[in-house]
């Protein structure tokens, strides 16, 4: 298995046993279908701060869509425009999210404060991982930046009492890109999981984080709903 070597070993780790979680699922077609995707436009909103991959490598996650879709044509393909590394979740997606968004500015605030001193960074992209209801592809980051981003944004918000809904689902450690969502049935489970599995290692290319962007978003991220509240260049 080809891995960056500067990426850090339990993050690996991290990513192998979300896909011992859910292949042996998947290859058997028991998945989770978004039922909430399959019926159109999500009314529900969350604060994001994000980067997005460039050109060049959103084709290489679009070519490897490709590939997936070609064998399970029914699910749903991450846009390229959509395409994005979540850095942190201020508040996730709610249906009912005006007491937050009433303290944007406080968010705001808060990114500003915690990306003072942080460089642009880089982070590699090698292969695929897996949940129930997705395929990711898994991000390396180079150096301690992102994860000291994060910790710097966890303490920026619990300082303006922001962090109600912080880490509510679980704690971000990784960097991936969500690629595909499942929204049917597989129609051959096992044919798609041999072909999950030669993509397993698939060496995909890098990013350089440049730019973060604050946005309110939607689930998916999807662009048509997407509200950019801010963007900033890194040092």
């Amino acid at each position: 298995m080809s891995i960056p070597t500067s990426a850090p070993i339990d993050l690996q780790a991290h990513y192998d046993a979300m896909w011992e979680r859910a292949f042996g699922a998947v290859a058997t077609g028991d998945i989770d279908c978004d039922a909430r995707l399959a019926a159109g436009p999500d009314p529900r909103r969350g604060l994001t701060l994000i980067a997005r991959p460039g050109a060049a490598l959103a084709g290489r996650f679009d070519a490897l869509l490709d590939r997936l879709a070609g064998c399970e044509p029914r699910q749903y393909r991450q846009p390229g425009a959509d395409m994005h590394v979540t850095v942190l979740s201020l508040f996730t997606v709610t249906d009912d999210p005006v007491a937050e968004l009433a303290r944007v500015d406080e968010y705001r605030a808060a990114v500003r404060s915690a990306l003072d001193g942080i460089g642009t960074f880089g982070i590699d992209f090698c292969g695929i991982t897996l949940s129930r209801g997705a395929v990711l592809a898994r991000g390396f980051p180079r150096g301690p930046a992102l994860e000291m981003l994060r910790e710097r944004l966890r303490g920026a918000l619990r300082a303006r009492g922001l962090d109600g809904s912080l880490d509510q689902r679980y704690r971000l450690v990784t960097a991936h890109v969500t690629l595909l969502r499942f929204v049917a049935p597989l129609r051959e489970p096992s044919r798609f999981a041999a072909l999950l599995e030669a993509l397993r290692d698939e060496p995909l290319g890098s990013m350089q984080v440049d730019s973060l962007e604050l946005v309110i978003n939607d689930w998916t991220m999807s662009s048509g709903s997407l509200q950019r509240v801010e963007a900033w260049s890194l040092a």
